[in-house]
């Protein structure tokens, strides 16, 4: 069966549609993370040590830097999924407007007759020809707003971290900005540790502790970014593998496929411009790098 793909970006962040044929590896972002199944083969995701298990009454639900996959747990077909990455700025400020903090407390959010009706309402408004993107925004807003209250009711979230940029320890900082330098090259985690003068167990530490993830999971993050940045600008496909340090085409095409859903040159075909947002959240500029 052929992927299907659409692509909204809004103030939100960005929804996405997509037709999962294979499963996701286990990968971590800066945004928040709705996503509802629509139909098709049945999957489940890991959420450290949860299971989620996607269905008409239950949506997956995950916080920036949260590492999670999708396994289709039957394969003799696709699966389809509306996905709603959602921006740390917008999410503060909604936050603020609500006196309150927006974070989900459960990977696991049940979906409602309300939540689901206007899920099938930013489709509709997705799909349709001439749909204002002022139009768009609003409908996933109050969609968003929805799916986070019946995450957290009856439970009162967590605070929400301050700034990442600011907060890092030096040596992470500088073990990120090694990781961008480098994207294109070979190296092992031991290694970027070693550049920055940390033990491997510290480096993990210093990972899990500060980003809430592995120093794998990062990197490969950064080599996705990378990769979305160059295809989204016009980067012929096999240029970019080649400069990513893939040996064959058909190994980045892979890659990208089990971190993001869709391949390349799908993404290649929905994105006009190069995305705002970062994998990592890690801004390439910044004071204090």
């Amino acid at each position: 069966m052929q992927e299907a793909y659409a692509l909204h970006e809004g103030a939100f962040g960005t929804a996405i549609v997509l037709e999962a044929s294979a499963n996701l590896v286990s990968h971590a972002h800066s945004e928040t993370q709705l996503a509802l199944w629509l139909g098709g083969a049945r999957a489940c995701a890991h959420v450290g040590t949860e299971t989620v298990d996607y269905s008409e009454s239950v949506a997956l639900g995950v916080n920036a830097f949260e590492a999670h996959d999708m396994v289709r747990l039957d394969h003799a077909g696709s699966s389809l999924f509306i996905v709603f990455m959602i921006k740390k700025d917008w999410l503060d400020a909604l936050g603020q407007a609500k006196d309150r903090s927006f974070q989900f407390p459960s990977p696991r959010v049940p979906i409602g007759d309300a939540l689901r009706r206007s899920c099938w309402r930013v489709l509709d408004l997705m799909i349709c020809a001439g749909t204002g993107r002022e139009q768009v925004d609003k409908e996933v807003e109050r969609l968003l707003e929805a799916a986070i209250a019946a995450s957290t009711t009856g439970g009162e979230a967590p605070p929400v971290a301050g700034g990442i940029g600011v907060t890092l320890d030096h040596r992470l900082r500088a073990a990120i900005a090694h990781m961008r330098a480098h994207v294109s090259e070979k190296t092992t985690i031991d290694e970027i540790a070693a550049k920055v003068g940390l033990s491997r167990a510290h480096f993990f530490a210093l990972f899990r502790d500060q980003l809430h993830t592995t120093p794998q999971v990062f990197w490969s993050g950064v080599r996705v970014e990378e990769a979305m940045r160059r295809v989204s600008e016009g980067g012929e496909l096999t240029d970019v593998a080649l400069d990513l340090g893939f040996s064959a085409p058909g190994n980045f095409s892979r890659f990208f496929k089990e971190h993001t859903g869709i391949s390349p040159s799908i993404f290649k075909r929905a994105t006009r411009a190069p995305s705002p947002v970062t994998v990592t959240g890690i801004p390439r500029e910044r004071q204090g790098f």
